[in-house]
């Protein structure tokens, strides 16, 4: 418990007058006060901004603030992160300007044409991403528009306007990052370990009362819904917080290590979970009473009757203690429990579900290890850790690319017929609108919110830049002017429900007010810049919802099978490293699957089942081909393991029921070919097909790799959750399995 929840409170008690103000401003501070903190935060950035700019003389001094609207954000984390890839893509995307107007200068449209080109990859390789290397490909893309276009038309002043479109930029960079970083600082760090802190002890209590059976299938559904939201939010933040401090990035990497432990370790218990259900089906009565004392005492090792869940990192070694231990002593429980069982098959079936024990108590083990780590300052992690790894989905970042390249040659076609000057302002905000909303699994909602914060916007320009400031005189009387509009954007920008709009907001305000060195208040020059920015998100907005929209059924189904082409992975992919591989790239695409699911028609839930079939099986696959890669078995029995991967990916290709009926029977066949003896050779050291330790400890993994597949495959639920290859559709019907079979 934090030291915030065991200090007493000082100051008057209840019965004086001084309490309820002070409540009430904690209150106002923990909810309406931190939004109001950021909105002052971020004016004073942008009047810092502008007030440099206009003092250095850059051409342009709204560009500066605009920048310090765009990456405005609440935690200096995240601005300094957001500002550090909008520094890279913005150098990027203006030597690609150059690069384009050296090429195509004297050829306006092979330089609209390559220029397209080009925005179209940005796109597509900022789908492929996370985070805010995703911002760094969209800035990349749209800041070779913003300078090549203007400097198209004045192609010997081509180097001045990037060097000054550079300059605005990092400009506001700067500004918004010292002012967020000096000024109460609101840093992810802190928050970063309060959220390991309790999401350790949330796991931890979640995997009690699982293994007591206290949870029913509901709870467990919520509980891997919010494991998974968990996963890639804490990836985010830790990604962000890489650049608030050195202690935030000695960390790092112990943080990516524990992140990846959390998700080996919440798969493992669903296999444990499962396993249970499966007995439960099959009425073995018998091995789930034997088994029973092994579930407890593992529960028992994670809390201990009658004590408290670790409270710290600093207070993990005794339960990383009672988890080796727990480990140590399962063989020989393991055998006991074995002893008590009549039938091979149910011998079989124990033997499984100790192997399930002893692996989820390591990646226990592994994932408390990882949190322990964080007490030392500046120690190392105890394994290496993993890189995160996103899934990138070809098709669709190739029709975000293509779209991108369609919206910006058609608006470039209107541009050029119409002869509209202030066309090319909407070539720009079309291209920016297609960039950023590309990877959001609602873009045509987010393009509205932002349509309707530029119409805002545009009014506010209007009052403001025509009507308040030609009446003032001073930077001083500027800034008192601006503040009611810039409050009212970036107020909005702080509210998540209303943040598009705000971003709209924001963004027709900044670039339409006119702040330059030599202002101009002109009517129909701020409409003209206004209509050209509406026409442009109104084109992407509309493209959004024509061309292939992210939420058609067309675009789900090719998701929810490359959810089902997972396999194909755990199946072909190198070993090396593909247990993170898979799990990781498979967590990532059921949170793009889950971020458009219809939740009220209980799409969600088929998604998640059919996910954690997927992690269920491909974990199981690569059990049997690290067994069969590690050399330490006969060339037979590594070439019959082989052979029950094929099988398995033949069965993932054509999911139908001969299929499946062939499977099974394969893997009987194998089974029984390879390991004639292997129930007691779990357990027997003396065993004559496993006398070498390392050997046997390879077949009982293979034997319970193989014996998880079958039970999978014998499942009627699980292999319908796999054999469906359609959102929305129902898998043909399964004939059922007999009481006793795997």
């Amino acid at each position: 418990m934090s030291s915030a929840a065991t200090a007493p409170e000082i100051g008057p008690g209840p019965g004086t007058g001084a309490a309820p103000w002070r409540a009430a401003l904690r209150t106002w501070q923990a909810q309406d006060g931190r939004a109001w903190i950021f909105v002052a935060k971020t004016f004073i950035a942008a009047l810092l901004a502008l007030w440099i700019a206009f003092r250095i003389g850059l051409g342009s001094p709204r560009t500066a603030m605009l920048t310090v609207f765009i990456v405005a954000q609440p935690q200096t984390g995240l601005v300094l992160a957001k500002g550090f890839y909008r520094a890279a893509g913005t150098l990027v995307g203006s030597v690609m300007a150059l690069l384009l107007l050296a090429l195509f200068a004297q050829q306006r449209e092979l330089f609209l044409g390559a220029l397209a080109l080009w925005i179209g990859l940005c796109t597509a390789g900022a789908t492929r991403t996370r985070n805010f290397r995703a911002y760094g490909y969209v800035l990349a893309g749209y800041t070779a528009c913003l300078i090549g276009l203007p400097a198209a038309q004045h192609p010997e002043l081509s180097f001045a306007i990037a060097v000054t479109r550079v300059s605005e930029v990092l400009l506001g960079i700067f500004c918004a990052g010292v002012v967020s970083d000096l000024l109460l600082p609101q840093t992810l760090g802190s928050g970063l370990i309060a959220t390991v802190r309790d999401g350790h002890q949330a796991f931890a209590r979640f995997v009690v009362d699982a293994l007591h059976g206290r949870l029913d299938a509901g709870a467990i559904e919520q509980a891997h819904d919010r494991f998974l939201a968990q996963v890639i939010a804490f990836e985010a933040q830790r990604d962000a917080a890489y650049f608030e401090s050195p202690e935030a990035r000695l960390r790092s990497s112990r943080l990516r290590l524990m992140n990846a432990d959390f998700m080996a370790a919440t798969t493992g218990i669903h296999l444990l979970h499962q396993a249970r259900l499966r007995l439960l089906k099959r009425q073995q009565t018998a091995v789930l009473a034997a088994l029973q004392p092994l579930y407890a005492a593992l529960a028992e090792a994670v809390q201990p009757a009658g004590e408290a869940l670790p409270a710290r990192a600093a207070d993990t070694p005794p339960l990383l203690a009672r988890l080796a231990a727990f480990r140590a002593a399962l063989p020989a429980r393991a055998a006991a429990a074995r002893a008590q069982l009549a039938t091979p098959g149910e011998q079989l079936d124990a033997d499984t579900v100790c192997e399930l024990l002893q692996r989820f108590a390591g990646e226990l083990h592994d994932y408390t290890d990882s949190y322990r780590s964080l007490a030392t300052p500046g120690g190392l992690p105890p394994r290496p850790a993993p890189a995160y790894v996103p899934h990138g989905d070809r098709l669709g970042a190739a029709l975000a690319g293509l779209r991108a390249v369609a919206v910006l040659l058609a608006v470039s076609v209107f541009w050029i017929a119409s002869a509209w000057p202030s066309g090319i302002g909407a070539v720009s905000i079309a291209c920016i609108v297609c960039c950023l909303f590309a990877a959001l699994p609602a873009p045509v909602a987010a393009a509205k919110g932002l349509s309707i914060g530029f119409a805002a916007g545009l009014i506010a320009s209007f009052c403001c830049g025509l009507l308040v400031l030609p009446q003032l005189d001073g930077f001083g009387l500027l800034a008192a002017g601006m503040a009611p509009f810039v409050m009212i954007g970036v107020r909005l920008l702080a509210t998540p429900r209303h943040a598009g709009i705000g971003a709209g907001y924001c963004l027709m305000f900044g670039s339409t007010i006119g702040l330059d060195n030599l202002t101009r208040y002109d009517p129909a020059l701020l409409l003209n810049e206004g209509f050209a920015a509406l026409l442009g998100a109104l084109v992407a907005t509309l493209a959004f919802a024509l061309i292939v929209p992210a939420g058609s059924p067309r675009l789900r189904r090719h998701l929810t099978r490359s959810l089902h082409q997972q396999l194909r992975m755990a199946c072909f992919a190198p070993v090396a490293g593909l247990r993170h591989r898979f799990e990781n790239s498979t967590r990532d695409l059921l949170g793009q699957l889950l971020a458009g699911a219809d939740r009220g028609t209980g799409e969600d839930r088929a998604l998640l089942a059919r996910a954690m079939a997927v992690l269920e099986a491909g974990r199981a696959v690569i059990e049997l081909r690290e067994v069969a890669g590690s050399g330490g078995l006969p060339i037979g029995t590594r070439a019959g393991l082989h052979a029950a991967v094929r099988v398995i990916a033949r069965l993932f290709d054509t999911p139908d029921v001969p299929r499946r009926q062939q499977a099974l029977a394969a893997l009987a066949r194998i089974d029984t070919r390879l390991l004639p003896s292997a129930p007691e050779a779990i357990v027997d050291a003396g065993d004559d097909v496993a006398a070498d330790v390392g050997e046997q400890a390879a077949l009982r993994r293979a034997r319970a790799a193989l014996h998880l597949l079958r039970s999978l495959l014998g499942d009627d639920s699980s292999h319908a959750a796999l054999s469906s290859h359609d959102a929305g559709t129902d898998p043909e019907p399964l004939p059922q399995a007999p009481p006793d079979a795997p």
